[in-house]
């Protein structure tokens, strides 16, 4: 915290205005307001007065408050506390930059009682509830719906979100789109084509059990069944999960950090007491 800001809040948290704390050391208001608004900067003697003003220490109101305790250690405990202050430096850029990353995801709508099915067939409602989920990239798209099953495989996988775009049929036969067949209550991300009769649904992973027979056969739909295409698929991903590790990374600085300097201090001086009582 610069003087500045450290000027204004303990003259807030004091309750007093510009014009009063200026008053206390003999200065004028505007002399004082260009300390406060970082115009000027206060000579040292003009801090010292406004550090009795505020009743705070000199070293406290220019930032510096740790310097005497400091140099008061010995060689060897002052090379401690600075790999200490280096290693919480190196934790704190650490921090900001998992902040920045956070804020660079891209939050997308995902449907919560829905999964859009790459096996048999998974059930599907146009009354959605949906959740937020992150990706780093942006797409164009109307809902997210999570995949459930493998026949879709190696391309879609079970747990990823698929990013449907609506529209009620393919650009071109073959294409990954979303379905739903209304008369049995499922749906299904498969590879659509259009035919005479109906759509034919076909799976990407051609995996076949013991006897031979594939794993993922081709599914049709007649018109008679009423099925219909929910919208194409216009990206799936795995979302980001960083709640736990933006949690776990903001709780290693929650102490300030003058606290943990006075922890080494204090365990320092119980160690030179250890040593003295052992000598005795």
């Amino acid at each position: 915290m610069n003087i500045q800001k450290r000027l204004k809040k303990l003259r807030l948290e004091q309750g007093l205005t510009q014009k009063e704390l200026a008053n206390k050391i003999g200065k004028s208001y505007q002399i004082y307001q260009t300390w406060e608004n970082g115009s000027r900067n206060p000579k040292d003697e003009n801090l010292r007065q406004l550090a009795d003003a505020l009743n705070v220490s000199f070293e406290y109101l220019t930032d510096t408050e740790i310097l005497p305790i400091y140099q008061k250690l010995s060689d060897d405990n002052k090379q401690q506390t600075i790999n200490y202050a280096e290693d919480r430096l190196k934790s704190q850029k650490e921090q900001e930059n998992i902040i920045h990353f956070r804020n660079s995801l891209i939050p997308y709508k995902q449907a919560t009682e829905q999964a859009l099915s790459a096996g048999l067939g998974e059930g599907y409602t146009d009354n959605i509830e949906t959740c937020t989920v992150y990706w780093d990239k942006q797409v164009n798209y109307d809902i997210g719906i999570p995949i459930k099953g493998d026949s879709m495989e190696p391309e879609f996988h079970y747990g990823q979100t698929a990013l449907i775009k609506y529209q009620s049929s393919p650009d071109y036969d073959g294409q990954v789109c979303a379905v739903d067949n209304v008369s049995m209550g499922n749906a299904f991300i498969k590879c659509v084509t259009v035919e005479e009769d109906g759509l034919l649904l076909q799976s990407l992973n051609i995996e076949e059990d013991q006897n031979g027979e594939r794993k993922f056969p081709d599914i049709k739909l007649y018109w008679d069944d009423n099925p219909r295409i929910i919208g194409k698929v216009v990206a799936v991903f795995t979302s980001i999960e960083i709640n736990n590790i933006f949690k776990k990374k903001l709780g290693l600085l929650r102490v300030p950090f003058n606290y943990f300097i006075l922890y080494i201090l204090s365990f320092v001086l119980l160690r030179k007491k250890k040593a003295s009582d052992c000598k005795g």
